[in-house]
């Protein structure tokens, strides 16, 4: 059986663990601390560290590029899913860097306003270093108090998704492909928190309705 090591909210791990669950792939969860990657460290003896980590007997795999499609790709093609089909294989490249570029770098904002302050101290402490790391000290409070901006910059970067889903059930066919797991796991990043809400874009709530329920 599987074993994929996860954060529970990260959009990354949400993809992969969607995939695996509405194909009916039996998996098991571990979830880690912020913090901690020595379960991954020792799964892929030193050769990854970030989640999602997939395991699956004795290998164990990681992202290993800025895209980051490597355990998509896996699963895959070692259960013939046929999520990149090579007719699609450039569009899907190029809404995927939309997805996780433009997309995920705001909606991860919102929803780590509520997941970070719940978080156990150290865990809380350390995720709030690596942010501050990134994009500057007082991040997460200043992301706190323009919820409501992000909440709007999300909607409007969503028009175009919303406006491509209004002549088609999934992104680019007729059952989901790669990109639609890869939005799919950005927007249930945002809605981890409980609090934050799909804009009001028909289409594109009709398709989260048709991807959160299994065949």
């Amino acid at each position: 059986m599987l074993t994929l090591i996860q954060f529970p909210w990260s959009p990354f791990c949400i993809t992969i663990r969607h995939i695996l669950k509405r194909h009916h792939i039996p998996f098991k969860l571990h979830n880690i601390a912020f913090h901690d990657r020595a379960p991954i460290i020792t799964a892929t003896k030193g050769a990854g560290y970030t989640v999602p980590c997939l395991i699956d007997g004795k290998r164990a795999l990681c992202d290993t590029t800025d895209l980051g499609q490597e355990v998509a790709r896996y699963v895959d093609q070692r259960f013939t899913l046929d999520l990149f089909p090579k007719e699609f294989e450039g569009i899907q490249l190029i809404l995927s860097r939309y997805i996780e570029n433009e997309l995920e770098s705001v909606g991860f904002k919102g929803n780590d306003t509520y997941v970070i302050p719940k978080r156990p101290l150290v865990e809380r402490v350390m995720m709030v270093r690596h942010k501050e790391r990134k994009f500057g000290k007082g991040c997460v409070a200043a992301w706190t108090s323009h919820r409501k901006n992000l909440n709007s910059q999300l909607a409007e970067l969503l028009q175009p998704i919303d406006d491509m889903l209004a002549s088609s059930p999934f992104l680019l066919a007729d059952r989901p492909l790669f990109v639609d797991y890869n939005l799919y796991g950005v927007l249930e990043n945002y809605l981890f928190n409980g609090k934050t809400k799909l804009p009001s874009l028909k289409h594109l709530r009709r398709w989260h309705r048709a991807m959160t329920h299994a065949n």
